[in-house]
């Protein structure tokens, strides 16, 4: 049976008509989730700087390193380096320092020495 919003709505939809009042109810009034990446690959293999507000490839390879070593969790992997990557990189590079006796920088960018940290294991 179609009814007057449903047939308000489809003619609205289609652009037929505008300015007529529908009332609807909506499924659900949650917002769309960022996009979120699997860390099955590798997303970059360089070492350019990648530091607050980069989005992308780099960030994402960032964010699947962090979360291998327990500093962002699957959901956090988003290619947006937001405050969240932000703190992991600082913590990261807390731990690395203290923990490989390294010189690493604590400053929250990725650069050559922190990439290098990301990839490898402590020096023995």
């Amino acid at each position: 049976m179609i009814t007057r919003n449903s047939f308000a709505a489809a003619l609205l939809a289609t652009g037929l008509v505008t300015g007529l009042a529908v009332t609807a109810t909506p499924a659900s009034a949650s917002v769309t989730p960022a996009t979120v990446y699997s860390c099955n690959k590798t997303y970059y293999s360089g070492t350019a700087l990648t530091e607050m507000g980069d989005t992308g490839s780099r960030v994402i390879e960032v964010q699947c390193q962090l979360k291998y070593r327990g500093f962002l969790s699957a959901g956090e992997v988003d290619g947006i380096f937001g405050n969240g990557t932000y703190n992991a990189v600082l913590a990261f590079q807390r731990e690395y320092r203290s923990i490989c006796n390294s010189g690493l920088s604590i400053d929250g960018v990725v650069g050559t020495y922190t990439w290098a940290a990301l990839r490898s294991a402590c020096p023995s």
